[in-house]
């Protein structure tokens, strides 16, 4: 017997609420589901809850759930399929969702030297923040530097990120700040625009620098514009990339630049 069988158990509907920002921010949690999603979780962070349908676990998701059984430091709370499903937002739960708890994440202590940092500004849709973060993982980008209005902990977030919001450092900061902490530590800022007239692999991308990339909708905040500009190039019709997408292309513009410098070649 599952120790929680109703859909309106008070527990689960503390769970459900949580799929809003207001009440992530204001219990200071959030939700985890998925197996390589929870797996990233668990290498840095606590999980303060499990709970898990063992009727529903995948053959990886059976191999994690293990693992946090024999580890003994997590609730575990046993629930019906149905309870999951009301708790999941995913269409195929895999067994289990996990509640951590949100840390802060200051810029104080983020390693410069050598920098790469991509500043995402106002990024309106979760997916294209978590896939910004994942892109700047495998490039090795030193930290990803969001702002306030960034909801940071949504689940589209994580998925999209595949996990690698759990292993990328990333920091929350108004604009103002940020700007100040990258003049203090001279990292040179790169502003993505498509009014530029210089092309992104027309730059110096092996200084510690900082790529910049606006709201899907509206782009960058004047105050950048104050700095170096640069654009992709384009050829076809449209005029604009994926936020995502763009940031893909300059982190990689960087990572190759900066591997032709460490072979001589550059």
């Amino acid at each position: 017997m599952a120790d929680i069988e109703s859909t309106t158990n008070s527990r689960i509907k503390g769970l459900v609420r949580l799929r809003k920002r207001r009440e992530r921010d204001s219990t200071g949690l959030f939700l985890v589901e998925g197996e390589r999603e929870l797996e990233s979780a668990l290498l840095g962070h606590e999980v303060l809850d499990l709970y898990v349908c063992e009727d529903l676990l995948t053959d990886h998701g059976a191999r994690v759930y293990r693992t946090i059984v024999e580890g003994g430091a997590v609730p575990i709370t046993s629930v019906t399929p149905p309870v999951l499903e009301k708790i999941s937002l995913r269409g195929n739960p895999s067994g289990f969702v996990a509640v951590l708890r949100q840390w802060e994440a200051p810029l104080s202590g983020i390693p410069t030297d050598e920098a790469l940092v991509l500043v995402v500004e106002s990024i309106e849709k979760p997916g294209n923040l978590g896939g910004m973060i994942r892109s700047a993982n495998a490039a090795g980008a030193s930290v990803v530097v969001a702002d306030a209005t960034t909801d940071l902990f949504n689940s589209n977030v994580i998925r999209a990120s595949m996990g690698t919001l759990f292993t990328t450092p990333v920091a929350v900061a108004s604009t103002t700040e940020t700007l100040a902490w990258l003049d203090e530590n001279e990292i040179t800022v790169f502003a993505t625009t498509p009014a530029a007239t210089k092309a992104h692999s027309e730059v110096e991308l092996t200084q510690p620098c900082a790529l910049v990339v606006g709201s899907e909708s509206t782009g960058l905040t004047d105050v950048w514009f104050g700095r170096e500009q640069i654009l992709i190039p384009m050829t076809g019709t449209i005029d604009s990339l994926n936020a995502s997408v763009s940031a893909g292309i300059v982190l990689f513009e960087a990572v190759r630049q900066r591997r032709l410098r460490a072979t001589g070649n550059g």
